[in-house]
């Protein structure tokens, strides 16, 4: 080669290698990243879509209703304002012939803070704008729709909270009556609802003479998790209001509220009326003393002796409460453990019924494999039909009744759950467990932790160990059977346990009870194309949520989670919640806002975390421990199975 074909094979080198270096470092090749880093990096091109969107009344459009449920307010009829909210109330035609044709009592009103029946006060009621604001962001994971709700609704700070003593020395708001003010220091509310079930006892209570013969309706107890030492903010007391009122006094009883407190020192004597006394006056505020029930993890550990007491924490045992609660109060057929830094924007009882009779219409067939997806509508399609049809050709046999196992000693692994009624899930034709109440409903998907990294997935005892199948799901907000909590109780006793966000989820798994994911709608922050959210939060096996290292609920990748609606770190909650109450976050809400934009109003939308609810707090900084450099801790709690076996 000659002197000048050197250099011109040189200077091409030396090109290539320019190229090659500017896209390694320009371009960043996107394959030498790891996925995590390519989520990063592909996150921070989308746009903020709740930055320019102004989510206030006057951008809705007014729009008739087909919901039978919306009632004219007589109080307004006098207003000259063509957007005028409407009394909601989501409840069956208790008078109806129908109703009362299918149910063993009749139903009786009961008596509200205001000292008259609820039913008929217009002063207790929850009201609703029909429409929601032009253009307002879709969902990223589920739907209205899928679940049942009315996501063509509104709700404003006044029409939501006004029954419950929000803003009640304001004057001349605007689409609103100020109800009747309330001493609610004089309010009892555990008399209330104590009151309003002996009232419509006939309808629970198989003893009782009935109407007919039909069998006593089901009730449901919603146990809100508190604790000592906790200061209730205004909201929070506003939020206990309603949904003892939407829940309980409103339907006649069908719901119980109880604030089930965690006494944080163990050596206080829960059992001595003086100490109980104290509790009450020191952590809960006056007007919940009648609806409070203390616990501490002293008393579990006599409960539990099979259990090691390394393992009796509420981290890895809240259950323990739960179950025996259950075991305490017979009359409760379902149980929410709900946690206080939930909100809902929308009505409590339209909430609680839909996502009962979600659980109640879905197919056995295919559910756990439904369940362990986040459904997004864009994506999937409609969540009975494509959806449905998605997951059958993408899972294989799946799931279908108990999980046959043995224990660590060897021992055939005795199931309580039913048998299907075929030997294979494709011979159903999605009939099995239509009509059936579910065990179990969670919010979140419920994906397999085996060879994720996410961080608890091995705190599992006195089972197989690593080797145990299992499922979990977090944020333990969840309803549960009367039947899958006496099951835990059972596997207690047995001295197996699993940690809190796989051992309710997982009991169901293994025993074939029906447990359920409620696709309910999940907002983003973020503006993401649907296959790319699959991409990033079904990004396991076939399209699973779990069962891979980039798993999104792996160590380092749930950042993915910051600017969704519902986590147990996020940070939307904190800003569309602070503004719906009227309060100024991340440039928008507030006096001047509203002065020039309208009031602020949201569609039903279930909220977490909401903590901490005061206008100064910071709400919308969450991140998460591997975002800051921390390494994941190792299970430390592995050698209570080594030295168990």
């Amino acid at each position: 080669m000659s002197g000048r074909g050197r250099r011109f094979f040189n200077v091409v080198l030396v090109v290539f290698f320019v190229f090659l270096y500017c896209a390694v470092t320009g371009a960043h090749l996107k394959f030498l990243l790891s996925p995590q880093e390519r989520y990063l990096h592909e996150i921070q091109s989308t746009t903020r879509q709740f930055d320019g969107f102004e989510s206030t009344l006057e951008r809705i459009l007014p729009q008739r209703s087909h919901n039978p449920h919306l009632i004219d307010d007589p109080r307004l009829s006098s207003w000259a304002n063509e957007l005028m909210p409407k009394i909601y109330r989501p409840y069956p035609d208790y008078k109806s012939s129908e109703w009362e044709k299918n149910h063993r009592g009749s139903f009786k009103p009961c008596i509200g803070p205001r000292g008259k029946e609820v039913t008929d006060n217009l002063d207790d009621q929850v009201s609703a704008y029909v429409g929601v604001p032009k253009g307002f962001p879709t969902t990223i994971f589920g739907s209205h729709k899928a679940v049942g709700l009315d996501g063509s609704l509104s709700f404003d700070r006044y029409t939501r909270y006004g029954a419950y003593g929000f803003a009640e020395d304001e004057t001349n708001v605007e689409n609103w009556v100020r109800p009747a003010k309330v001493n609610w220091n004089d309010v009892d509310w555990g008399k209330l609802q104590k009151q309003c079930a002996t009232h419509n006892a006939n309808r629970f209570d198989a003893h009782l003479q009935g109407l007919n013969n039909n069998a006593p309706e089901a009730r449901t107890a919603v146990l809100i998790r508190s604790y000592t030492g906790k200061e209730f903010s205004e909201n929070d007391i506003i939020n206990i209001r309603a949904m003892i009122s939407e829940l309980s006094l409103q339907s006649g009883g069908e719901y119980e509220v109880v604030l089930l407190t965690h006494v944080k020192d163990d050596s206080i004597p829960l059992d001595d009326p003086l100490v109980r006394k104290r509790l009450l006056q020191q952590n809960i505020p006056r007007e919940f003393w009648g609806i409070t029930q203390f616990w501490n993890m002293h008393e579990e550990i006599l409960n539990y002796p099979q259990l090691d007491p390394e393992l009796m924490d509420v981290h890895h045992s809240q259950w323990l409460s739960v179950q025996q609660f259950a075991l305490r109060n017979p009359q409760f057929e379902y149980i929410w453990n709900w946690e206080i830094d939930t909100r809902f924007t929308g009505h409590y009882y339209e909430f609680a019924d839909t996502v009962a009779k979600f659980g109640l219409r879905q197919p056995r067939r295919g559910i756990w494999e439904r369940s362990e997806r986040f459904y997004i509508p864009g994506y999937h399609g409609n969540y009975d039909g494509r959806y449905r049809s998605f997951v059958d050709a993408q899972s294989g046999p799946g799931v279908w009744g108990p999980m046959p196992m043995r224990t660590d000693t060897g021992k055939e692994f005795e199931r309580e759950g039913p048998t299907p009624p075929v030997p294979v899930a494709s011979q159903d034709p999605y009939e099995w467990g239509v009509g059936e109440e579910a065990d179990l409903m969670v919010f979140l998907p419920i994906f397999n932790p085996i060879n994720t990294e996410w961080v608890i997935r091995d705190e599992v005892f006195g089972y197989r160990a690593a080797n145990t199948p299992r499922r979990a799901s977090l944020i333990t907000h969840s309803r549960l059977s009367r039947r899958l909590l006496l099951t835990m109780d059972r596997e207690n006793h047995a001295g197996r346990h699993m940690s809190a966000e796989m051992f309710h989820v997982s009991t169901a798994f293994l025993h074939g009870y029906k447990g359920v994911s409620v696709p309910h709608p999940v907002y983003s922050d973020r503006l993401m194309p649907s296959d790319r959210v699959s991409r990033w939060f079904n990004s396991g096996v076939n399209g699973r949520s779990g069962s891979t290292m980039d798993s999104p609920f792996s160590w380092g990748r749930e950042s993915r989670f910051k600017d969704v609606s519902w986590y147990y770190r996020a940070n939307l909650p904190g800003r569309l919640y602070w503004n719906f109450l009227g309060w100024e976050k991340e440039g928008k809400g507030g006096p001047q806002y509203e002065e020039e934009h309208g009031r602020y109003c949201l569609p039903s939308i279930l909220f977490h975390p909401v903590k901490d609810v005061r206008p100064e707090s910071d709400s919308t900084h969450y991140d998460f421990d591997a975002d800051n450099g921390l390494i994941a801790i190792p299970d430390q709690l592995a050698h209570i199975n080594s030295e168990g076996q």
